[in-house]
């Protein structure tokens, strides 16, 4: 049977067509019939995405781009500026060898990962900046809580994992997405334990470097399991220590607070703080767990410190970036996967989407990889503005009243225009300004 097209027109806004996405699941359900009650065949769904039926189209490939205009009527949609220097950049040799792929396969096997992931095409320049880095460092939490489940499921036992698994499957994403792309060095260490994994490209390709990464992960996380306390402060200081005059991205993997609690977490927000040249040296947290409150200190630090982000699980994320940036946002698998690996360094969007300010046309045409016509901007504006209507305004515990960022958030008025119009991300705006420095007088 011939499937419907991928992508379709309503009211002149292109979304993932509705007839394609039930296409995709009734191919998996006779996928699953046809096994026979043996291992079920691997069919991907059409989305990760929460809300498909109003969500932007994600256009993950130059397949996907060539799909996409010959599904509609009239001019071609044009690519963003973010995609045509990526492409540029991705013909260059040197970048292509440094990812260990010929330069004509470069694009082909990359597309052929943001297909897998669902990655909007616009992404893969963020994922360019990893190259700035001489090294990626994977914190790792290894304390005894760290058997305990986590609220992610295993899609195959369909059971919650333990958050040592999640850890250990998060970091084994992202090593993938990695493989793709130019770096200098990968180290994942532990808090307890003495192994550290240092992982070099050494010119093979992205599947030969991504089968030995894996064989050296799986090691250390499955022939030995968590056990110990928590010395993330001193591991921390460590890595700072042993990291001055350099640029690192530092990846943290944990479930809860650290030895010395308050005390310990207000020298973590300190170092963070003041850490020098921290666009340069990046801080991550990964949340693997499914007790938010141990886990709140990661959050409200990435509020206080530079270049900084907290990132949780992706149907956690999902949920969140439907509460705050609404809908037509296309939040898929491959996006929190990306921003796992780089919102930290992009503080004016990626890190920004839980700030509840909407996107410029600008910002979001370059994430997503193509021009948006009016009508689909227009979309994304309105469904944002939804998101803000709809917001549940929570009681402060402390005061009894209602928490003033929630309602700052759910009425204040954006001027559709100038967000239609600045050529550049939301912080150009005066409004926007304005309103984050309220924000940052009402988190204090």
């Amino acid at each position: 049977m011939t499937p419907p097209k991928k992508y379709c027109k309503v009211n002149g806004i292109m979304k993932l067509n509705p007839e394609y996405k039930k296409f995709k699941e009734a191919e998996a359900a006779g996928a699953a019939k046809a096994s026979g009650g043996g291992p079920p065949v691997a069919v991907a769904a059409a989305t990760t995405v929460l809300n498909s039926a109003e969500a932007l189209p994600i256009v993950s490939s130059m397949d996907d781009y060539m799909t996409l205009n010959d599904n509609i009527d009239g001019a071609d949609i044009p690519l963003a500026e973010s995609t045509v220097a990526t492409i540029e950049m991705l013909q260059e040799p040197e970048i292509a060898a440094e990812s260990g792929l010929q330069t004509d396969d470069m694009i082909d096997q990359l597309g052929e990962l943001l297909e897998k992931y669902e990655i909007p095409i616009g992404l893969t320049n963020k994922l360019m900046m990893l190259s700035e880095y001489q090294s990626l460092e994977f914190i790792v939490d290894d304390s005894g809580s760290m058997r305990l489940n986590t609220d992610t499921i295993d899609h195959k036992t369909k059971l919650p994992m333990s958050r040592w698994q999640e850890a250990h499957i998060r970091i084994k994403e992202m090593i993938e997405i990695i493989a793709y792309v130019p770096f200098e060095q990968i180290g994942i260490e532990f808090l307890n334990r003495t192994d550290r994994i240092s992982l070099k490209r050494n010119g093979r390709t992205p599947q030969a470097f991504m089968q030995d990464s894996y064989a050296q992960i799986d090691a250390c996380f499955l022939q030995k399991g968590p056990s110990g306390t928590t010395p993330a402060l001193e591991k921390l200081q460590e890595s700072f220590l042993r990291g001055q005059g350099t640029n690192i991205a530092r990846y943290f993997f944990g479930d809860g607070k650290p030895n010395g609690g308050t005390i310990a977490i207000n020298e973590i927000v300190n170092i963070l703080k003041n850490r020098p040249n921290p666009e340069q040296n990046p801080m991550t947290f990964l949340s693997c767990t499914d007790d938010d409150d141990a886990v709140e200190w990661m959050k409200d630090t990435e509020e206080i410190a530079p270049y900084c982000s907290e990132s949780d699980d992706f149907a956690d994320e999902a949920r969140e970036v439907l509460k705050d940036q609404g809908a037509a946002l296309p939040y898929s698998k491959g996006f929190h996967l990306i921003c796992q690996l780089v919102a930290a360094m992009n503080p004016d969007d990626l890190d920004a989407m839980d700030e509840s300010i909407p996107f410029t046309k600008f910002t979001l045409d370059n994430l997503l990889g193509i021009v948006s016509n009016d009508a689909s901007y227009q979309h994304y504006f309105d469904h944002y503005v939804k998101a803000q209507q709809a917001r549940v305004v929570e009681i402060d515990d402390r005061t009894g009243q209602p928490k003033q960022l929630d309602v700052l958030r759910k009425n204040t008025q954006w001027n559709y225009s100038e967000f239609r119009n600045t050529n550049g991300p939301a912080k150009l705006i005066q409004q926007v300004q304005q309103i984050k420095r309220q924000m940052t007088q009402m988190s204090h």
